[in-house]
């Protein structure tokens, strides 16, 4: 996982597909864009999502293994918690269709996420997004996926 300020993260050395990510990121204009799936190319898509935020309790945990997750905050702000697939337990086996495996566990950590702020999840990194921060709140978010 790694985490920052769009601006942030551009200034990092990573893989070429990571940097092409970012950039795509930081140069389109997403206002208009309507929700759901838009193709890039045959190696990346990215998802624009609306959806309110709820307590812990009613959200789950996930991972990918065809794809890398790049979450990106435009509006709102929710909190997302990460812990390697390791320590979870399976809840869901691999469904290839919607590239995701469901897991149970413990929240150990979580990060903050507001606008501009974006995070990168790798496959063994699990993942739970949509936890309200401190209110609840309506987020608009880009998750841009690359297949690893």
């Amino acid at each position: 996982m790694i985490y920052g300020k769009l601006q942030d993260l551009e200034k990092m050395v990573l893989e070429e597909k990571l940097q092409a990510g970012l950039a795509f990121l930081k140069e389109h204009d997403f206002s208009n864009e309507s929700l759901g799936v838009h193709e890039i190319d045959e190696n990346s898509f990215f998802v624009v999502i609306e959806y309110d935020t709820k307590e812990k309790e009613k959200c789950f945990w996930e991972s990918h293994r065809a794809n890398l997750d790049l979450h990106y905050i435009i509006e709102g702000n929710e909190k997302i918690a990460i812990k390697h697939i390791d320590q979870l337990v399976m809840k869901e086996p691999y469904n290839t269709e919607k590239d995701a495996i469901i897991f149970e566990g413990e929240i150990e950590s979580t990060i903050a996420m507001n606008p501009g702020d974006a995070m990168i999840c790798f496959p063994e990194d699990g993942h739970m997004t949509g936890i309200a921060l401190n209110s609840l709140s309506k987020v608009r978010k880009i998750v841009l996926k690359l297949k690893v």
